[in-house]
């Protein structure tokens, strides 16, 4: 073949097709990177993980492992959505990552299941035997290697006996769909056998539901908390040092770098990260993981925070403040684990004593927790009737708007916005999350069922990008609690749910008032005609479609505006705090209507729909006062609104009947 016959033949079109073949012949992989790729996984932002993050980086920095200069890495956060940790494996392996690190019990368990022909090396994770990751420290998958944290929780509760001796009931809560969450519980009952004191403990299935749990185990007679460790408990820990210290109940944690507890006996997460990173150096040096045996961080470490004890009032023991890791003072500085200053000795010997100042079981204190929060739900209700029963619209973005509420609110207070004006915020926020629904079920013609999935589906990213990660913790942040009690002074002595139920209640009054004003106005009877008859109103000149997207604007921006009394009521926003706003909310609809007589006006329709979002709360606080485990809350929730929407069929059935008889 001469070279001219060959030029044409190689034209660029057969180049690229050969070039395909040749790629595919050789299996279809990248060629190799020049300088390894590490891929981390992180399934939330918390405290012991991102501690557990910074250690794993230092250790490779320390060893010359530098980010972008001798090494890649690559982050990925699911921020507590665990169905994305196995998108990121994914991702990882066809991007060519040749090692990867997981944090938490979770993301080595998704891992797991993908990376299987590179390096895994795992931190963060309290048994990797449960999770079938070995059967020993030297029996494991050949290319899994990592460090475990076996969290003391035996020794933690041994302390809390010391330091709070008057204690005789000690309570934790649990999260069922922790993997670990058994081991800690069986762990923590042998304990406490073997220590003579006696323990309640309370499953809590999100972290909204921990400040009912704190509640829940009080009235079961728990005069104490040690926690026991739970991802999704830590990303709630302001809830429940909250909740604690307005039940005058010690707390003690299991786990250490988390603000707030008065006392923790734990591993040090940064120090577990270390050495996870001094494996994955092992490995990136040459050395196969499955020779490399499981690591346990298991040195105890024990944290005093006078600072926090003094808001609790109680008083550390000075024996535990000699031994600790780190004692943080009145003023809030790291110690580093000296002993405290004689200052600081004495602002916390002027605290009260460590024992409950009031009584175990105080139903009295569940009732009030129960009242603000349901009257928190009120707008919440009022948003899910407009939606439900004004515009017979089937709208599920509440699930992302409540959260959104939650997050803008959240993200604005931290930034130094007064907090009236972020709840204000938040209800704007809300309003244009309703009226992107609207204007695409009626400008774009998508179902409406479709475009509240689709709305409520995007906010879950949204809600990520407000709070820049999956929990923002608003303890001790000013709320309008605190701006009651700066308008009146004379309130700042009153207890937080006393507060909150006042400010909610009288927020909710004028709330109603306006809602009842607004549906009897030209305006809202259209409104309301909209979902009565279409047809009708669209024959009277009516923009039906301008009904509805300012109808959804209205209804999202009551439901965010809940979102964010919630957030400050518990002391944090999650993004995962959406989950079943929309039951709940209907659930208080259904309530409320079933105890209202026919014959009622709009304006009770309004109260009795008000009356049912507490009534709600209030069965809730029953079910948990009477022993129903909170694993339960959810199916006796649905059983509760199924037998709301039967019973007046029934009824209907039985007058029927009578009326032949």
């Amino acid at each position: 073949m001469s070279l001219t016959h060959a030029r044409s033949w190689v034209s660029p079109r057969r180049a690229l097709a050969l070039a395909l073949l040749l790629t595919a012949a050789c299996g279809g992989e990248a060629p190799p990177p020049t300088r390894p790729v590490i891929g981390l996984m992180q399934v939330a932002a918390i405290a012991p993980l991102d501690d557990a993050k910074a250690g794993f980086l230092r250790a490779l920095a320390d060893s010359g492992y530098v980010a972008d200069s001798t090494i890649t890495i690559i982050e990925r956060n699911a921020q507590g959505d665990i169905p994305t940790l196995s998108l990121i494996a994914n991702e990882f392996k066809q991007r060519g990552v040749t090692h990867v690190a997981t944090l938490a019990t979770v993301t080595l368990q998704s891992a797991m299941q993908v990376i299987t022909d590179r390096p895994l090396i795992f931190g963060a994770v309290a048994n990797p035997y449960i999770i079938k990751a070995g059967t020993s420290p030297t029996e494991h998958r050949p290319n899994l290697t990592g460090a475990d944290i076996p969290l003391p929780v035996d020794k933690t509760l041994a302390v809390a006996i010391e330091a709070f001796p008057a204690v005789k009931t000690w309570g934790t809560l649990f999260d069922p769909s922790d993997p670990f969450a058994e081991f800690y519980v069986g762990k923590t009952k042998a304990a406490a056998a073997a220590l003579g004191v006696n323990l309640v403990i309370v499953a809590c299935t999100s972290p909204s539901d921990i400040v009912t749990g704190v509640q829940t185990l009080r009235a079961q007679g728990a005069q104490g908390i040690m926690q026991i460790p739970s991802v999704m408990i830590v990303g709630g820990m302001p809830a429940m040092v909250k909740a604690t210290r307005e039940a005058n109940m010690p707390f003690v944690s299991a786990s250490t770098g988390t603000a707030g507890p008065p006392l923790s006996l734990g591993a040090s997460f940064r120090d577990n990260g270390y050495d996870m990173g001094l494996i994955m150096i092992r490995v990136l040096r040459g050395t196969s993981p499955a020779v490399i045996p499981f690591q346990s961080t298991n040195k105890a470490r024990l944290e005093v925070d006078l600072a926090a004890a003094k808001r609790y009032g109680v008083v550390i023991p000075q024996a535990i403040i000699d031994r600790a890791n780190t004692v943080i003072p009145e003023t809030g500085a790291p110690d580093g684990g000296a002993a405290p200053t004689g200052a600081a000795m004495a602002g916390a010997a002027k605290a009260t004593p460590a024992a409950p100042t009031t009584p175990a079981d105080s139903p009295g204190a569940l009732w009030w927790s129960t009242l603000a929060q349901g009257l928190a739900y009120v707008a919440l209700a009022w948003g899910v009737y407009l939606t439900s029963r004004v515009l017979r619209f089937p709208d599920i973005t509440p699930d992302g708007s409540f959260p959104l509420g939650a997050a803008v609110a959240a993200a604005l207070i931290l930034g130094g916005v007064h907090p009236v004006l972020a709840t204000l915020a938040a209800f704007v926020a809300g309003m244009a999350a309703g009226y992107l629904t609207g204007v695409l079920h009626t400008r774009f013609g998508v179902t409406e069922l479709l475009t509240g999935i689709l709305v409520m589906t995007g906010l879950y990213s949204v809600n990520l990008r407000v709070m820049g990660r999956s929990n923002l913790s608003m303890l001790d942040q000013p709320s309008v609690a605190t701006t009651l009690h700066g308008l009146v002074p004379a309130t700042a002595g009153w207890n937080a749910d006393l507060t909150y139920g006042l400010i909610f209640g009288a927020m909710m009054v004028v709330l109603g008032l306006v809602l009842v004003w607004y549906l009897r106005t030209d305006f809202g009877l259209a409104m309301r005609a909209v979902g009565d008859n279409p047809a009708m109103i669209t024959a009277q000149g009516v923009d039906r479609r301008r009904m509805v997207e300012l109808g959804l604007a209205l209804a999202n921006g009551l439901v965010a505006f809940s979102g964010a009394l919630i957030a400050q009521y518990q002391g944090f926003a999650d993004v995962g705090m959406g989950v079943g706003t929309l039951v709940g909310g209907m659930a208080a609809v259904i309530l409320g209507e079933t105890l209202k007589p026919k014959r009622w006006g709009l304006g009770a329709t309004i109260i009795m729909v008000a009356l049912g979002a507490l009534g709600f709360r209030a069965l809730i606080a029953v079910a948990l006062r009477i022993g129903l485990n909170p694993v339960d809350l959810k199916l006796a929730t649905a059983v509760f609104v199924l037998a709301a929407l039967v019973l007046p069929k029934l009824r209907k059935g039985a007058s029927r009947t009578g009326a032949t008889r």
